[in-house]
């Protein structure tokens, strides 16, 4: 199985968001279930690859050629992990773009799973959302990490959606959602994915 895992790539404002994002890695990798993210070492994305190397999994970034980020990473570039970098079991894929790198992303894997994040991660999650809503991508799972409340916000919106008639009635209820990597990661495990 292959896990799409979109998250910060800033700390946050808590060592939780690095210490979750890095439980969840090496979680996955326990379980023989490759990481498939966006390739950065900064904040908690590379904190979700030191996991999976503690847990000595598989792993694969994709990133798009050039990108520079924020400002402050246009002079020195972003800093991204290249094949074989110190672990012989990572490897990078580099898209054009950001909405490639989506795409690409997306068939890849088998299930989404969101940790804390910012712009980008919801970006990326309501593209996977939305096309599994309406079956682009053959009804992959989505799974949440709800790190003390974070997602609550998301959560309600998708609800308030919902009840206001603009989404289909059950579309939160196809979400899977824990509150620690632990649940998280044995819920995706245990998914039958065929």
């Amino acid at each position: 199985m292959k896990a799409a895992v979109y998250l910060g790539s800033r700390p946050g404002s808590s060592p939780e968001f690095c210490e979750s994002a890095r439980e969840t890695g090496r979680l996955f990798a326990e379980n023989g279930i490759e990481v498939v993210y966006g390739g950065a070492k900064v904040g908690s994305m590379g904190a979700l690859f030191e996991g999976v190397r503690e847990g000595k999994g598989k792993v694969t970034g994709v990133f798009p050629k050039n990108f520079k980020g924020r400002k402050e990473y246009a002079q020195k570039g972003l800093d991204v992990f290249q094949d074989g970098e110190g672990y012989e079991d990572y490897k990078v894929i580099e898209t054009v773009d950001l909405d490639e790198r989506i795409r690409t992303i997306e068939g890849l894997v088998d299930v989404c799973v969101l940790l804390p994040g910012s712009y980008g991660s919801m970006h990326e999650f309501f593209s996977f959302f939305e096309a599994n809503v309406i079956g682009t991508i053959n009804n992959k799972p989505l799974a949440i990490l709800n790190l003390n409340g974070y997602y609550n916000p998301l959560l309600e919106l998708i609800k308030n959606m919902e009840d206001a008639g603009f989404s289909n009635s059950g579309d939160l209820q196809s979400l899977i959602v824990a509150d620690n990597p632990a649940d998280l990661v044995s819920t995706v495990a245990a998914l039958k994915i065929s």
